[in-house]
């Protein structure tokens, strides 16, 4: 199965950025209607384990083949990547709040989310933004996935040996820095990094054995398993709506009692996303909407997945702007998050016709080569 492309997991990713987008334009209409409003975890979790996943599609054989840090260069390479274009879009985002406050004269966007101390202190903030000890809001996954991906060359190495002593390994140090309140500092503000790398690898190690078993064939479905996850999925759909309003009070004392941090990621995040994540595997959702234009559009922007996660950050940027100023309104922000979904969909479809072009015009490259970048989970 290696080398493989799977159109089900480019929908599913592409689904979870445009997602992303939607749910990072605080207070639009159309974020009610995603799924972190109907359960306990949310985009996050999608996007960590299908990058965990998408790391062994595109680099699993590599591993197998190859010895030493050679196998890991790859990684460690995407790694960099990703930190240049953090660094990128976090700039960038400071410029668009920057030239906010000048123009409305609303000191709001200089504050607010973290974005403080890059203006208070120039030094010190830029020096904390790169070294990923300063990060502002909705813009702090991808210090998350860069440091995941260093990790990752370890759990490939134990999972090759065996997958659940691997994800064995990963629980281990879930539990210690859940038992100890082990983070990463923040600096130079006071305080920890949003997501902990120390749990939330966790959830990508999920990922990681989900590919080493795709990549062996597909998942069993079990009747019983799949009754088990449905239950768990409708119980946390009614807490979480506080049983469809009708029972706030109970919804809310049952909610004080559950694990559900996403910091450190609450052990009810992941029970929530794997039933979930197995629900909709059980269920065949993507192979049914695969002849539909809303799997064709979704797919497209998976296979583009850091250009439309860098767009779609900027474009929320821009909207937030937005949304603050008079512009902003009901009927805004839906005509926006509309409009910003389309325009991701341009450009995937503008990167796709680039891609293709570059195949045709590129002398024939080794095959392994050419599989890792079709399922690179950062093209």
């Amino acid at each position: 199965m290696s080398g493989k492309r799977i159109e089900s997991i480019d929908f599913w990713r592409g689904a979870v950025l445009a997602t992303i987008f939607v749910n990072h334009l605080p207070g639009n209409l159309l974020g009610e209607l995603t799924p972190r409003n109907y359960g306990f975890s949310d985009a996050a979790e999608a996007f960590v384990f299908l990058s965990g996943l998408s790391v062994v599609l595109a680099h699993g054989r590599r591993f197998r083949t190859t010895q030493g840090w050679t196998a890991a260069t790859p990684l460690l390479s995407r790694a960099m990547r990703l930190y240049a274009a953090h660094i990128a879009l976090t700039v960038v985002a400071l410029a668009l709040f920057a030239a906010a406050a000048c123009l409305t004269g609303q000191e709001q966007f200089l504050a607010a989310h973290g974005r403080s101390a890059p203006f208070t202190d120039p030094l010190h903030g830029f020096i904390g933004i790169a070294t990923l000890g300063h990060q502002i809001g909705y813009f702090n996954i991808l210090p998350l996935y860069v440091t995941l991906l260093i990790f990752s060359p370890a759990l490939f190495l134990v999972g090759l040996q065996s997958r659940w002593r691997m994800l064995l390994m990963s629980a281990s140090l879930y539990a210690v820095a859940r038992f100890t309140g082990a983070n990463l500092p923040s600096w130079p503000d006071a305080g920890v990094w949003f997501f902990n790398p120390l749990t939330w690898q966790l959830m990508f190690a999920l990922g990681i054995f989900a590919g080493f078993v795709i990549q062996r064939g597909a998942f069993p479905i079990h009747a019983q398993s799949y009754r088990l996850a449905l239950a768990l999925t409708l119980g946390a759909a009614l807490i979480v709506t506080k049983f469809l309003g009708l029972g706030p009070d109970v919804a809310d004392v049952v909610s004080a009692y559950l694990d559900r941090g996403k910091t450190d990621l609450g052990v009810v995040r992941i029970v929530d996303f794997l039933a979930l994540a197995y629900v909709l595997y059980c269920s065949g959702l993507s192979a049914r909407l695969k002849a539909t234009a809303l799997f064709s559009a979704a797919s497209l922007m998976g296979r583009h997945s850091l250009a439309i996660f860098s767009a779609g950050s900027l474009l929320s940027a821009i909207g937030q702007i937005l949304h603050e100023t008079t512009l902003g309104s009901t009927l805004f922000d839906a005509v926006f998050v509309v409009a910003g979904l389309w325009t991701l969909y341009k450009l995937a479809s503008f990167l796709e016709c680039r891609h293709r072009k570059t195949l045709l015009a590129a002398p024939a490259a080794p095959a392994d080569f050419v599989q890792a970048e079709e399922l690179s989970f950062t093209r």
